[in-house]
Parts: structure tokens; sequence; C-alpha cells
């Protein structure tokens, strides 16, 4: 009886924190998405003093987020996000429209990508 109850208590603590490791993603992988989204619409706007302002805050927010992805996600897609948001920031101080645009359009997908592979659902077990 004991191992029953034993077992019950890990599955119920292991599917909560798999329930909070999913909504954490989801919201945060919205937030840095939504910021994403005020970068594109200064770009095409051509307001590079807001594009420059939005893409500091990008960075400040993905650098709050980023010390707990680093404990819930593969690293390989920290670095992407990384290397992503990184391009984001040279193509900015440079101006390159068409490029940052890209850069912005490979993040967001990182970024929803990457929670949609963390839900805990049965397509992502097997």
């Amino acid at each position: 009886m004991r191992t029953f109850i034993a077992i019950t208590i890990f599955l119920f603590l292991f599917l909560g924190l798999a329930w909070w490791n999913a909504k954490y993603l989801v919201r945060t992988s919205e937030q840095l998405a939504q910021q994403a989204e005020n970068i594109r619409q200064a770009v095409i706007e051509e307001l590079w003093e807001e594009v420059d302002t939005q893409v500091m805050q990008l960075r400040r927010l993905w650098g709050h987020h980023k010390k707990t992805w680093l404990l819930l996600v593969d690293h390989e897609d920290i670095d992407d996000i990384d290397l992503a948001i990184y391009k984001i920031d040279e193509m900015a101080k440079l101006q390159e429209k068409e490029q940052l645009l890209s850069d912005i359009a490979e993040l967001r997908f990182l970024l929803h990508d990457l929670a949609d592979k963390e839900i805990l659902s049965l397509s992502n077990i097997f």
C-alpha cells in the first residue's frame, strides 16, 4: 500500500511540474514573440530609434527568462535563440531591413516551436 501511495504522489508531482513547465514556457515564449513583433512593426515603419529600443527590451527580457529556460529545455534550443537575438541586434545596428525581418521571423518560429515541443502530449512522447 505504501508503494502505491508513493507512486501516486510521484506521478502527481511529475504531472504538476510538467504542467507548470509547459505553462511557463508558453507564457514566456509569447512575451518574447510579442516583443519580436514590436520590433517587426518598428522595422516595417523604419523607425530605427524605436527598433534599437525594442531590441534592447528584447535582450533584457530574454536575459531575465534565459536563466530559468536553461533548467527546463535543451541547451541547443537556447543557443539557437541566443544566435537569432544576436543577429537581430546586429542587423538593427546596420539597419538591414530585409535581413532583420527574416531574423525576426526565425526567432518567432524558434520560440513557438520550442513551446510546442515542451508541452506534455502524446505526440511529444512517442
